[in-house]
C-alpha cells in the first residue's frame, strides 16, 4: 500500500488519543503538527475580538472575549481602535508569545470542517491526497519517528556540498551556512550556493516549526551579490512562508527573517524520551489490533510504572495488559501466547 502513495501526500495519524498531521514529499517530511486529543488545537477557530492597538506593517493587537490578547494581520485594510472584528486563529498558544490570527473572510469556509481539515486548509499544501491512519501502521512502516529524531540534529548536509548548523536560543534561531570545504571559484558560484542553502534553510524552518526571529549567517560576498540574494530570498521565501517578513542583511551581515510561530516546535514532541517511549507503546498496541489475526491470546507485559500509566488509557479490548513485578518499571513487551 505504501508503494502506491503519490510523491506528495498528507498522512493523518490519529491513534492512541493523539493526532499527528504530516506532509510527505518525495519521501521527505515537509511539515508536521501534533496534539493530544484531550487538548484540541485552537487553530482555525473563528472568534470575535476588539481592536486595542495598531502596530506597524499591517498588524494590530486585539482582545478576545476571554480577555486574551492576539496579534492580527490585517494587511492594508483600514482598522480603527475599539472596532469589533471577526478573526481566524492561526497559531497555538505559547507562553511567551501572543496568539496569531488573521481577519476572517468569506473565503474561510470552515463551517463544515473539523480541526484536522481546518489546519490542513490553513498550513498544508492544498489538493493533496489525505491518507488516514487510525492504527499507526503507515507511520511505523514509513519509520517517521526515526526521520524526525534525525531532523533534530544541529548539522544538516546540503546535497552536493556544504552544511547548515542550526542553533536555537530563547531570543532567536541562528542558521550558519558553511561551505564545508566546498570548492567555490567565484562570486557567481557563491551566489548559486547561497540560494540553494537558503531553500534548504526554509525547508528546515518548516519541518522544525521554527518561529520568531531567525538569523542566517551567509558566507561573505559583495554588496551587489547580496542585493541579488535578498531579492531571491524575498521572492522565494514569500512563496514558501507567505506570512513571514524578510528583513534583509543587518549591520553584522546576518540576514534577518521573522516567521510567525504557528505550531509548537518539533522538539516539544520528542524531547522527553519517557513520554516518547510511552506513546510508542500505545501505538504498538493499536498496530497489533489490526495486524494480528488471532484476538484471544495477546498480552502486553509491563513493569509497575508503565502498567499504572497504560491502564488508564484506551487500548484494544482483546489485548490483556499484564503487570509483572520482576520486570523493569518502564518495561513493555507485546507477547502472543502459544496455545
Amino acid at each position: 500500500m505504501i508503494n502506491e502513495f503519490k510523491n506528495n501526500f498528507i498522512l493523518v495519524d490519529k491513534c492512541a488519543e493523539q493526532t499527528r498531521i504530516v506532509e510527505i514529499q518525495n519521501q521527505k517530511i515537509v511539515r508536521f503538527t501534533c496534539w493530544h486529543d484531550d487538548t484540541p488545537p485552537i487553530i482555525g477557530s473563528i472568534l470575535d475580538a476588539k481592536v486595542i492597538k495598531k502596530l506597524n506593517s499591517g498588524i494590530i493587537r486585539a482582545r478576545l472575549n476571554n480577555k486574551k490578547i492576539v496579534t492580527v494581520r490585517v494587511g492594508r485594510k483600514s482598522i480603527k481602535i475599539n472596532e469589533k472584528i471577526k478573526i481566524v486563529i492561526t497559531s497555538e498558544e505559547f507562553d511567551d508569545k501572543p496568539i496569531q490570527a488573521k481577519l476572517w473572510s468569506r473565503n474561510y469556509n470552515f463551517d463544515n470542517m473539523d480541526n484536522i481539515q481546518r489546519i490542513i486548509y490553513l498550513f498544508f499544501n492544498k489538493n493533496l491526497p489525505i491518507i488516514e491512519d487510525n492504527h499507526a501502521i503507515y507511520w511505523d512502516k514509513l519509520d517517521l519517528d526515526s526521520i524526525f529524531l534525525n531532523a533534530l540534529e544541529p548539522m544538516i548536509k546540503i546535497e552536493d556540498g556544504g552544511v547548515l548548523w542550526i542553533e536555537k536560543t530563547k531570543a532567536a534561531t541562528l542558521i550558519d551556512i558553511d561551505t564545508n570545504n566546498l570548492l567555490i571559484n567565484n562570486e557567481n558560484e557563491m551566489l548559486k550556493f547561497c540560494k540553494k542553502a537558503f531553500i534548504n534553510s526554509i525547508d528546515e524552518i518548516k519541518l522544525r516549526n521554527i518561529g520568531g526571529m531567525i538569523l542566517i549567517d551567509f558566507p561573505r560576498f559583495s554588496f551587489n551579490e547580496k542585493k541579488i540574494l535578498h531579492e531571491f530570498i524575498c521572492e522565494t521565501g514569500t512563496k514558501k512562508l507567505p506570512d513571514s517578513n524578510f528583513l534583509g542583511f543587518s549591520r553584522l551581515q546576518l540576514y534577518e527573517i521573522y516567521v510567525p510561530r504557528n505550531f509548537k516546535s518539533l522538539e516539544s514532541f520528542y524531547v522527553n524520551k519517557i513520554e516518547f517511549d510511552f506513546q510508542n507503546h500505545l501505538r504498538s498496541l493499536w498496530r497489533t489490533s489490526l495486524e494480528k489475526k488471532s484476538k484471544n491470546n495477546i498480552q502486553f507485559l509491563c513493569g509497575k510504572d508503565l502498567y499504572k500509566k497504560i491502564k488508564i488509557k484506551r487500548t484494544p479490548n482483546f489485548i490483556n495488559i499484564v503487570e509483572r513485578s520482576d520486570l523493569p518499571k518502564d518495561y513493555g513487551e507485546l507477547l502472543e501466547k502459544k496455545i
